[in-house]
C-alpha cells in the first residue's frame, strides 16, 4: 500500500489525487495530513506530497465536468472534516467518470449539508450586527473550515474595506483579503498580533 503525506489542503488533496491517476497505486492507497508526520515512522512506502495548484486546478475541472454536484459536496465534505482517505476514494470514482452510490452520496450531501448550516448561522450574525461592519478583522470559532465557504458574502458585506481578514481561532487559521487578492495561512492564536487595523471578541458556532 502506498500511503501519501500531503499539507492538509484541499488544492494539496488534488495534487495527491493526481499522483494517484499517475500510478499503480489507484486502488491500494491511504492519505495523511503532514501534521500527523509521526507517523512516517510506521510505513515502509510513503512519499509527501507537494502541493501544485496549476494541477489541482487542472484536477477540479476534471472532477467538475464528470460531476459538478458530486465535487461540491466533496469539497464542502472536507472543509468540514470528513475522513480525508474516504473523500479521496469518491475523487478516485468521479475522476475516471464512475458513479457514487447512494450511500456514499448521502453521506457527503449530509456532510456539505451540515457545513451550510454553519455558515449561515455566521452569515445572519454577520448581516444583524452592523458594529462589525466597521471591523476589518473578524473572529469566528468553528470546528469546520467554513471560513473557505465565506468570502465571497464577506467581500460583499465589507464592501468598503479593502482590505480585511476573517480567522478562524478554532482551526488557528486566517483567510486575508488585500490589494484584492486572498490569501491562506495558518496563525498561532486569535491573541497574535494582525496587521490591520481593528479586532473583535470571537463569536463562537458548531461547538
Amino acid at each position: 500500500m502506498k500511503n501519501y503525506f500531503y499539507d492538509g489542503t484541499f488544492n494539496g488533496l488534488l495534487t495527491v489525487l493526481n499522483r494517484i491517476l499517475h500510478s499503480k497505486n489507484a486502488i491500494s492507497f491511504d492519505v495523511f495530513n503532514i501534521q500527523n508526520k509521526k507517523q512516517v515512522n510506521l510505513f515502509d512506502d510513503f512519499e509527501f506530497i507537494e502541493t501544485d495548484k496549476e494541477i489541482a486546478k487542472q484536477i477540479w475541472t476534471l472532477l467538475r465536468k464528470n460531476s459538478s454536484i458530486g465535487t461540491n459536496h466533496i469539497y464542502k465534505s472536507f472543509l468540514a472534516n470528513e475522513n480525508e482517505h474516504y473523500l479521496l476514494s469518491l475523487l478516485v470514482k468521479i475522476a475516471a467518470n464512475q458513479d457514487l452510490s447512494k450511500k456514499e452520496f448521502i453521506q457527503i450531501e449530509k456532510s456539505a449539508d451540515k457545513i451550510e448550516r454553519e455558515k449561515n448561522r455566521i452569515l445572519s450574525y454577520l448581516r444583524y450586527n452592523s458594529q462589525l461592519r466597521n471591523t476589518t478583522t473578524i473572529y469566528i470559532k468553528s470546528k469546520y473550515k467554513v471560513e473557505f465557504l465565506l468570502t465571497k458574502n464577506i467581500r460583499s458585506l465589507f464592501h468598503q474595506h479593502s482590505d480585511w481578514q476573517i480567522i478562524n481561532s478554532y482551526q488557528n487559521h486566517c483567510i486575508q483579503f488585500s490589494n484584492s487578492r486572498f490569501t491562506s495561512k495558518k496563525v498561532i492564536s486569535k491573541n497574535q498580533e494582525i496587521p490591520l487595523q481593528k479586532q473583535m471578541n470571537p463569536f463562537k458556532l458548531a461547538g
